[in-house]
C-alpha cells in the first residue's frame, strides 16, 4: 500500500527548497511559454501552475476591480521572480483566460520520453492558449 507515500511531493528536502524549486520552474514556465524538465517535477509544477492561474483569474473577475488587481499584484509578487513575468502575466495571460472564463487546464504536461544521459523521463509542460 501507498499510504502517506506522495511521490510528487518528495522532490526536495523541505519545503522551503519546494518552495524556491516551484517559484523557479513557475517563473520559467511563464517567460518562455514551456518548460522541458523531469516528469515529477513536470507534474508538480502542473499543478502548482493550475492552481496559481486559478487564483489569479478568480481574483482579476472580482466584483472590486482595484482591490481584485492589488492582491493579482501582491501574489506575483511573492510567486514569480521577475518583474517582466509578473507584467506578461498581467498583460498577455490574465486577460485571455478572463475573457474566456477559463477555470481550469491553464498548463498541459506531455511526456517525452527518456533522456540519454540518465534515462530520467522527461516532460514538456506548456501555458495552454
Amino acid at each position: 500500500m501507498r499510504h502517506k507515500n506522495n511521490r510528487v511531493t518528495k522532490l526536495a528536502p523541505g519545503a522551503q527548497k519546494y518552495s524556491l524549486l516551484m517559484r523557479n520552474l513557475l517563473t520559467s514556465l511563464v517567460t518562455s511559454g514551456q518548460i522541458i524538465t523531469t516528469q515529477k517535477r513536470g507534474k508538480a509544477v502542473c499543478a502548482e501552475a493550475d492552481s496559481f492561474f486559478a487564483h489569479l483569474v478568480r481574483w482579476s473577475t472580482a466584483d472590486d476591480a482595484a482591490a481584485g488587481k492589488r492582491v493579482v499584484i501582491a501574489m506575483l509578487k511573492q510567486t514569480l521572480f521577475t518583474e517582466d513575468a509578473g507584467k506578461k502575466v498581467i498583460n498577455d495571460l490574465l486577460p485571455a483566460r478572463s475573457q474566456a472564463k477559463m477555470n481550469s487546464w491553464f498548463v498541459t504536461g506531455l511526456k517525452l520520453g527518456p533522456r540519454k544521459w540518465d534515462a530520467a523521463e522527461k516532460m514538456i509542460v506548456r501555458i495552454n492558449g
